[in-house]
């Protein structure tokens, strides 16, 4: 087993050509396809068993999700190659798209972060209920394709009048929000498709999730609260919400849809939200210095010394969606 694996699914309409993605990693990544039975949970798992250094998910948001439990709590680094329509990991952690990612893989920087989950599924980015899980479930698949993030703007178009349900959030323990809405968001990072921060203050290594509601019902009050995300406005008060915490519960009166780092799941009235602290091991690749044999293996660095991480008990606070 080679000290890097690199994890791919050839049957995506994204996927490149097997020798171009060999000549992007080097002759020292040994790379492994997933099937239709394992779309990577399983390779994953055997390279972590086998002694891998590092995991490199070479494809999109669903082959970046399908490493992350076999990677929880391991010294296996996850090495990401953005090659999906979304890439939400990648574009948090300020990744290269593309090819061009593979450079460097095996020399860099590792930083810890933490892990979400939801209903006990393993998410690293954000997950939620309501429009946004309606937005990623309809968007059409041959358009996303073709033109990446545009779908997902026009499915989230037809999606702007969805129905407004009655919700109860509860934050460590204690009643936070009741009421109705659109969509509850949680997030371990602060930027969804398109680069829009939802969360501005989130760091994914501070111990604490990150909650949004909002209250949205037509394309009036929507553009209200993307004009202010944009701006970097306080939000109102009656449209969103935002807080922090450790354990999220999110009831619904009826059964919604929702969604895990840009894969949709079926309608459910009970979520309930978790968070691992650095429990996952990302591996930089330094695209500026191209791994070889004369080159040793990344090595462990802090992460920034400038933003140590939070104080892990820290306990709810309600935002009204200001900066700090």
């Amino acid at each position: 087993m080679s000290g890097i694996v690199a994890i791919w699914n050839p049957a995506s309409g994204s996927a490149p050509d097997e020798s171009d993605l060999r000549a992007a990693l080097g002759d020292d990544v040994e790379l492994v396809p997933t099937t239709e039975d394992d779309p990577g949970p399983g390779q994953t798992r055997r390279a972590v068993d086998d002694g891998a250094d590092i995991v490199v998910a070479c494809g999109g948001d669903g082959t970046v999700r399908a490493c992350l439990d076999p990677l929880a709590d391991t010294d296996t680094a996850l090495g990401i190659v953005p090659l999906g329509t979304g890439n939400l990991l990648a574009s948090n952690l300020g990744l290269a798209s593309g090819l061009d990612a593979g450079s460097g893989v095996g020399r860099g920087e590792r930083r810890s972060i933490d892990l979400g989950r939801v209903n006990g599924e393993a998410f690293a980015v954000m997950a939620g209920s309501g429009f946004d899980a309606l937005m990623i479930r309809d968007a059409d698949e041959g358009l996303k394709s073709k033109v990446g993030t545009p779908a997902y703007v026009l499915s989230g178009a037809k999606n702007l009048r969805s129905d407004l349900v009655q919700t109860r959030v509860t934050i460590d323990g204690t009643v936070w929000f009741t009421g109705r809405t659109t969509m509850v968001l949680v997030g371990n990072f602060g930027k969804i498709s398109g680069g829009l921060e939802v969360f501005p203050d989130a760091r994914p290594d501070d111990g604490v999730l990150d909650v949004a509601v909002m209250s949205a019902s037509n394309l009036r009050e929507w553009a209200s609260i993307a004009w202010r995300l944009v701006r970097r406005r306080p939000q109102k008060f009656e449209l969103a919400r935002r807080t922090q915490g450790t354990h999220i519960i999110v009831e619904h009166e009826q059964a919604r849809p929702y969604e895990l780092d840009g894969e949709d799941r079926d309608p459910a009235r009970r979520l309930e939200f978790t968070i691992e602290p650095g429990a996952i091991t990302i591996h930089h690749a330094d695209q500026n210095h191209p791994a070889d044999q004369n080159h040793p293996a990344d090595q462990n660095h802090p992460a920034d010394q400038n933003h140590p991480a939070s104080d892990q008990n820290h306990h709810a606070s309600q935002h009204s969606g200001d900066d700090e």
